[in-house]
């Protein structure tokens, strides 16, 4: 029997996301955060431009083209939600909140929370904080604070799951943005990507994602340069597994990791 009191019931949400596959990863973990803390999905036809919805997380691309107009131009359509809702809460967080932090507010300041890509698990508190504060409330963090795949999850897909292996990039290509917004590269412990393979595996799914925004160079940060090679050999003998696969990677390791990989029957690059 649990000891646990389950959470209050604190009103609907919604989650949007803009982006890349780690942003959809990174939405699941902010789903499920936002269902610990008691809120509930809203109605598909629920629509914040009319305040019928009680929180909207945002969770955003830097990278993509007109990201900044795709996202201002959406905040710009909520203002009539906000006016006949005043307690509807706005959230922005992802790579586009990373980069521009305060200047959403100044844009937009019927927004009520803007967090990183550092700091995803932080929002729950910050929307408490902005509702009690009654003021915006703008996190940033320059370095990882928790790894988003420890995070409380909801996933869009029974039988397809995301499985974050590392988080930013070392590489300095002229044209990215991206390890200015993500950082450097943080990678998890193999036991423990492979410890949430064999859970997601275990709830019903049978296909898994490997993400990272370099995937290729996994084991960099504790010093094992076929640690991805061996990850992928590792998944091949996970019971019920029918296929791995992986993020595209476009940097000068892809060649030589898919070249280590030994051939397995469920493995997809």
């Amino acid at each position: 029997m649990s000891l646990t009191a389950p959470a209050p019931q604190r009103g609907t949400y919604q989650v949007r996301t803009f982006g890349c596959q780690m942003n959809v990863h990174d939405s699941e973990r902010l789903t499920g955060m936002l269902e610990d803390s008691g809120y509930s999905a809203a109605p598909k036809d629920a629509d914040p431009r009319r305040g019928e919805v009680d929180v909207i997380v945002f969770n955003t691309c830097a990278v993509r083209e007109n990201a900044d107009n795709k996202l201002y131009g959406t905040l710009g359509g909520l203002r009539p939600g906000k006016d006949a809702n005043p307690g509807m809460q706005i959230a922005v967080g992802g790579c586009l909140a990373q980069k521009d932090r305060a200047a959403i507010v100044e844009r937009a300041p019927w927004v009520d929370v803007v967090f990183g890509t550092h700091n995803i698990g932080s929002l729950p508190v910050l929307l408490d904080r902005a509702r009690h504060n009654a003021e915006a409330q703008v996190e940033i963090l320059e370095s990882l604070d928790v790894f988003p795949s420890t995070l409380p999850t909801r996933r869009e897909s029974a039988y397809a799951a995301w499985v974050s292996i590392s988080v930013g990039c070392n590489n300095t290509c002229t044209f990215c943005i991206v390890p200015s917004l993500r950082g450097k590269e943080k990678d998890r412990r193999p036991g423990d990507v492979l410890a949430e393979v064999r859970d997601v595996v275990d709830s019903g799914a049978i296909e898994v994602t490997l993400l990272g925004q370099n995937v290729n160079s996994y084991g960099v940060e504790f010093g094992d340069r076929g640690a991805f090679a061996k990850l992928l050999r590792a998944c091949g003998d996970v019971e019920g597994l029918k296929r791995t696969r992986s993020s595209p990677s476009t940097s000068p390791q892809a060649r030589s990791s898919f070249a280590k990989a030994p051939r397995s029957p469920n493995s997809t690059p």
